[in-house]
């Protein structure tokens, strides 16, 4: 879940997140439809950046930064483009994908507009932002649906290179602090960022050692998630190396010939099964379980930070690295002593977006299959879930995330279409609903494996269906880390949780019921 610190760890996140990501437009916005076209842009003098892109020391893909003056009129403005190309495997399944992102900016990081094209599944989502006076309009649209949201925004917030470019301009030195505010590409959420330089070290660089100062980043969010990254500069203040403990994400900056090269064959990472987070022993029948009670282990953090709580998960801290998870189920129709929600679910959770596309044909038809003439709540939840698991026929890990009126249209993909079309289905006939993620029990693993599944809201609380497997509700074999509306241009960011264990989760079990 790069050229440019934040953007770097964005890209890896998103292939954590279910995996990454077309030749990149130049940005124009209403202001700058006077850049005087791509022979003015293209007179002026490029630098242009490689580099090669590493997850647990297997090469995954690379990227290309463009950075010019923009010329004459726009005198002080900068263009940047970046195509960033990722190849995953995921279950054995070998896909290629890309990131495509350009900005357009003044001299000194102030950003004017930019652009995103992720290719996450069969249709790109774009996503075009601009600068009007204190907001940020950003524009997100996909498969034939359009949104839009505003974010505030002040003259101090500064584009995707603001890290490089204040290193760059300012090198810092062992011991200095320095923070600043930007906006972070694909999440679309300014951060609070701070740098940290510690000392020069030896560090390794693509076979080879260097001496580099070594910063600490941190990236805070305002949904109070947060990213900590390390990269490593030259004396010009140029970063050479960047690093996400956890799985070993790394990435270098090097020459084109060394970033394109391919990677080895037989030494790919596969995003599937080697993060598969094992058990010392089988969980029997785990999805019927009422009730389990797990350890988890978290070796970068706090596991009561980041796991979710609610009607069905508790968490105790039992110290800095560890806490007990007390997973229960709650099915349609069961008996519980939960008070019901006082308050009136937020509208997101009813209506259409981007990726839930509630008023595609295909999406309203097959809303209305489903359906047919059921009218109580918690029977045509179990409908649903039993018509998705029914309607997606073909397993396909090849795309990572597809919006609900392609899988409508496709019927096929993993567990992240199965949820985002219940999802979609739901809203369709008038029931909330929302995205779960974690991990859930794989019996042929032995295993926990990251995963999504819906939530719907019936009978005053929020009830958790899992299409995938179909059986009208699930047991206590999900794990939560958190869930979403995937609402607006920031829906990505609910993946983070994720990033931010994979690698470092230890999970037992402690009781089952």
């Amino acid at each position: 879940m790069h050229s440019f610190m934040p953007s770097r760890w964005c890209r890896f996140w998103a292939i954590l997140a279910l995996a990454l990501v077309s030749p990149l437009c130049p940005i124009t916005g209403p202001d700058l439809q006077s850049a005087g076209g791509a022979e003015t842009a293209g007179a002026a003098k490029a630098q242009e950046i490689w580099e090669a892109f590493y997850l647990q020391n297997a090469k995954i893909g690379y990227g290309q930064t463009t950075i010019r003056p923009a010329g004459e009129p726009l005198k002080g403005v900068v263009q940047t483009e970046s195509l960033n190309k990722l190849i995953v495997v995921r279950f054995g399944q070998r896909t290629e994908q890309e990131l495509k992102m350009g900005t357009t900016e003044t001299s000194d990081g102030r950003l004017l507009a930019f652009r995103t094209e992720i290719s996450f599944g069969p249709s790109p989502m774009i996503v075009n932002g601009r600068v009007e006076g204190q907001q940020m309009v950003i524009e997100s649209s996909t498969k034939g649906s359009k949104q839009t949201t505003r974010i505030p925004w002040t003259s101090d917030i500064r584009g995707f290179r603001a890290i490089e470019l204040s290193l760059e301009q300012q090198p810092l030195t062992p011991g200095q602090k320095r923070t600043l505010k930007m906006l972070m590409p694909v999440l679309n959420q300014v951060a609070e960022v701070e740098l940290t330089a510690h000392d020069h070290e030896t560090t390794s660089v693509m076979g080879g050692k260097a001496r580099l100062l070594r910063v600490e980043s941190v990236a805070r969010l305002p949904d109070g998630n947060s990213i900590a990254s390390t990269l490593w500069t030259d004396a010009l203040g140029q970063t050479i190396k960047t690093r996400v403990d956890g799985m070993q994400q790394e990435s270098f900056r090097t020459s084109r010939e060394l970033a394109i090269a391919e990677q080895p064959s037989g030494a790919n990472f596969d995003l599937g099964n080697d993060v598969i987070v094992k058990l010392d022993k089988p969980l029997a029948n785990a999805h019927a379980t009422r009730q389990v009670r797990y350890r988890v282990e978290l070796t970068g953090g706090d596991p009561a930070r980041v796991f979710a709580t609610g009607s069905t998960q508790a968490i105790r801290s039992l110290g800095p690295h560890a806490a007990e998870l007390t997973v229960r189920s709650l099915r349609p129709g069961d008996a519980t002593n939960e008070k019901k929600l006082s308050e009136p679910v937020a509208k997101e959770y009813s209506a259409a977006n981007s990726t839930l596309q509630t008023l595609d044909p295909r999406v309203k038809a097959m809303a209305q299959e489903a359906k047919g003439s059921i009218t109580n709540p918690r029977q045509l939840a179990l409908a649903l879930e039993h018509y998705v698991y029914r309607a997606i026929a073909k397993k396909n890990f090849t795309q990572a995330f597809a919006t609900a009126a392609e899988v409508a249209a496709s019927r096929e993909g993993d567990c992240t279409e199965h949820a985002v079309l219940l999802a979609a289905l739901a809203r369709a006939c008038q029931i909330p609903s929302r995205v779960a993620i974690g991990l859930v029990y794989v019996d042929s693993v032995q295993g926990f494996g990251y995963h999504m599944w819906t939530e719907v809201y019936i009978d005053g609380r929020w009830i958790a269906l899992d299409a995938t497997l179909g059986q009208g509700g699930i047991g206590a074999a999900h794990l939560k880390l958190t869930d979403s509306s995937l609402d607006g241009a920031a829906a990505y960011s609910s993946f983070l949780p994720v990033a931010q264990v994979v690698g470092q989760l230890k999970v037992s079990v402690l009781a089952v019921e």
